[in-house]
């Protein structure tokens, strides 16, 4: 038995008595687990750095949305031949945030509705960011001339 603990014991150092060799990790091996944990780490950082540009997007998405909803119901008190094609930004408010109307006419051949021509319009809201040309957001909404009623 004490000659058991003589050959633990090695260069302060402990060692398996049946392979006679030092106990502890090879270098490969270490090695190999610092690559699983690189790997591991930038898949981790690929989905983060992924899941804060969906949420810029949605932020982007909400906002516009909101911004041309509120311009749309502007638009929507004027008269339908006051409704134009124009440009302009939500003021000091949004400051990043600008917008742009295209009115075109619907004419007959395009709706089919017989007798529609000249009471119909497209009106297309695109919301811009000024910082960032790539983020727009684009609503389309059909507008009825109001019908004089008849006597």
């Amino acid at each position: 038995m004490l000659r058991r603990i003589r050959t633990l014991r090695f260069n302060n150092r402990f060692r398996d008595p049946m392979a006679g060799r030092i106990s502890g990790f090879t270098l490969l091996e270490v090695m190999v687990a610092v690559a699983v944990i690189a790997i591991a780490f930038v898949t981790l950082i690929g989905a983060q750095s992924q899941s804060v540009a969906i949420a810029t997007d949605s932020k982007f998405d909400a906002m516009a949305s909101l911004l041309a909803q509120g311009k749309m119901a502007e638009l929507s008190l004027l008269g339908y031949d006051e409704i134009n094609s124009n440009a302009g930004n939500f003021g000091k408010d949004f400051p990043d945030f600008s917008w742009e109307t295209e009115v075109n006419e619907l004419h007959e051949g395009d709706t089919g509705i017989k007798g529609s021509t000249g009471m119909l319009k497209t009106l297309d809201m695109t919301v811009l960011v000024e910082a960032n040309p790539a983020l727009s957001y684009t609503v389309r909404t059909i507008i009825l001339k109001k019908i004089a009623a008849v006597q």
